[in-house]
């Protein structure tokens, strides 16, 4: 009988990107895509020029960056509706590779970035993004609006260009420098990209209100810095200069763009997804098209890019539903470039300024941090600490101080394991009944001469002082059999520890059996010896069979004839509710 061969996870892919072309051309979808794409341009067109600007490089750096890389993360991305482009979380890292290596060595930085990117998506890590908490994410996305709130407030106050950081100002001696009529057009752009999308959501408020402020600026002959003379001129591609930096000067920061693009994007992506009841987007595809993306925006001069939240989100609100909305979105921009570049050369600072004040400000997931506060005070505290980490030092240490933290709470919460007296036939249903079956007889000892001790929840480094409360406090029945069905997991302490209480048991003249414990953990113990050291030599399927290699049926009986919390306090801790050891 022959089987139909299952194709791979790689031709798997290939066949669903060209379905997903096949789809751009369907009639019914077809004009909503078009006009989607060509909303998403004039979204795109001030928010590539600021970005570009922000970092210190050329206003058509943005443009030509964001209409290439937009074109080819869009034909092979693993997300059909994401739109790629220079992104507001990777303007401080850009901005300061380039300060230290200048524009060549951004453009090195870049290129590692698309390589170390197309890397992490053939070795298939991109699933990982769905490992990070909520807590982190939401941080690291308040961190870029903090920041961007850094670098854009000067901008909206029109000061001079050497005072580029709010952080950086002089004391208050920046206050004569105030620009009130940069204010004013930065005020009239951020009223415009706030309010008039409210009025239908296709209207591109900010360029609407660029195209205001450009006509204020006319009409009242007043002078304000605007975005200046821009190239035309489309770069020739080629390979960066690596010769002129040392290697290992720019690979760290090469390390720190990828992993800073590679997030920003996956989290986009899965935003996208649960916006949309398009196809859940590919996380290793979209790892693979943003390193190639990066590796063509090097070669022709341009900035780094990821997955843009804030015009895959215009998008999908203005009806897109193929690829063909992202690539509707990047000709566009191109055709911009050379069509309308009088008027892009005319645009006010403070106006890119005020929309990207505006996207700042909404990175900043308010609600999101009050829910937290009111939920888990801890997971707010990771919230603000991996925020504040990121501003004052560097977003891969700020994230990694985040996922720590996160770690260090899950331990916390983890840290106490709960060990229970089995007094009853319904804790095994298929075995205790025939047990049961047996003369229940009482023993008339301080303590019974056998107890079934369930353990609930993982025995690690942070949980393991708990079982030496086991051993602790007064007489030992002879027979102890554990019941570790409820253990999930044990590492190296743990085991260390499980040891130490056999030891402590054999000295009490206790017998130790096991029962139930996963593959996992029976592996363990028994890589660690521990097996050897038990009465019987082996882990137990179920808690009757070892029940059965004892010898005293009758004491066997009478641990489970007693009411459950009657069995002798001995095996109790102190500060443990009845029923728990």
């Amino acid at each position: 009988m022959s089987t139909t061969p299952q194709p791979s996870f790689w031709g798997s892919i290939w066949a669903d990107t060209v379905t997903s072309w096949k789809e751009m051309l369907a009639p019914r979808t077809l004009v909503d895509n078009l006009l989607s794409g060509l909303t998403v341009a004039f979204v795109a067109l001030p928010l590539n020029l600021a970005l570009a600007l922000a970092c210190g490089l050329p206003a058509s750096a943005g443009l030509i960056t964001g209409a290439v890389t937009g074109f080819i993360a869009a034909l092979i991305g693993g997300s059909r509706l994401q739109v790629t482009g220079p992104e507001v979380a990777l303007v401080p890292l850009t901005f300061e590779i380039l300060q230290r290596h200048g524009p060549h060595g951004l453009l090195c930085a870049t290129f590692l970035c698309g390589v170390l990117q197309v890397i992490m998506g053939v070795a298939r890590v991109g699933r990982l993004i769905h490992m990070i908490p909520v807590s982190v994410i939401g941080g690291f996305m308040a961190a870029v609006g903090l920041l961007v709130f850094n670098s854009q407030l000067p901008r909206l106050l029109g000061l001079p260009a050497e005072m580029r950081l709010v952080s950086s100002l002089p004391g208050t001696g920046w206050l004569a420098h105030v620009d009130l009529f940069a204010v004013g057009i930065g005020a009239l752009v951020i009223a415009a990209t706030v309010l008039l999308p409210k009025l239908h959501r296709r209207l591109p408020g900010g360029l609407i209100g660029l195209v205001a402020a450009i006509a204020a600026v006319g009409a009242l002959g007043v002078g304000t810095a605007s975005v200046g003379p821009i190239s035309a001129s489309f770069p020739a591609p080629s390979l960066p200069e690596f010769h002129r930096l040392e290697f290992i000067a720019i690979f760290p920061e090469a390390i720190a763009l990828a992993l800073l693009a590679s997030i920003d994007s996956l989290l986009s992506a899965v935003a996208i997804d649960a916006q949309s009841n398009a196809k859940r987007h590919s996380s290793e595809q979209e790892l693979v098209a943003q390193g190639v993306a990066n590796v063509v925006s090097s070669m022709i001069g341009g900035m780094p890019v990821a997955g843009a939240i804030v015009r895959s989100s215009a998008a999908l609100q203005c009806g897109a539903t193929t690829r063909l909305a992202a690539l509707t979105q990047s000709v566009t921009l191109l055709g911009l470039l050379y069509l309308a570049r009088p008027f892009v050369e005319r645009l006010p600072l403070a106006g890119l300024a005020g929309i990207l004040l505006v996207v700042g400000y909404r990175l900043i997931n308010w609600q999101q941090a009050r829910f937290m506060w009111r939920v888990s005070r801890f997971e707010a505290f990771v919230f603000v600490a991996t925020a504040a980490s990121i501003v004052v030092s560097d977003f891969v240490g700020g994230v990694l101080m985040g996922l720590v933290l996160s770690l260090v709470h899950f331990a916390h919460m983890q840290r106490r394991v709960d060990v229970s007296l089995v007094t009853a036939p319904t804790d095994e249903p298929a075995e205790m009944p025939r047990l049961l079956e047996l003369p229940a007889r009482r023993s008339l000892r301080p303590t019974p001469p056998v107890a079934v001790v369930r353990v609930e929840g993982p025995i690690f480094f942070a949980s393991h002082t708990e079982l030496r409360s086991l051993a602790e406090g007064g007489p030992l029945p002879r027979h102890l059999v554990f019941d570790l069905a409820g253990v999930p997991l044990i590492d190296c302490t743990g085991i260390q520890a499980f040891r130490a209480l056999l030891a402590r048991l054999r000295e009490q003249g206790t017998r130790a059996l096991l029962s139930r414990a996963s593959d996992i953990v029976t592996e363990r113990l028994q890589e660690a010896g521990i097996l050897r050291e038990l009465a019987g030599g082996r882990v137990f399927p179920t808690v009757a069979e070892a029940l059965d290699s004892l010898e005293e049926p009758a004491a066997r009986a009478s641990v489970f004839s007693a009411p459950r919390g009657q069995l002798a306090s001995p095996l109790l801790r102190p500060e443990a509710p009845a029923g728990a050891s």
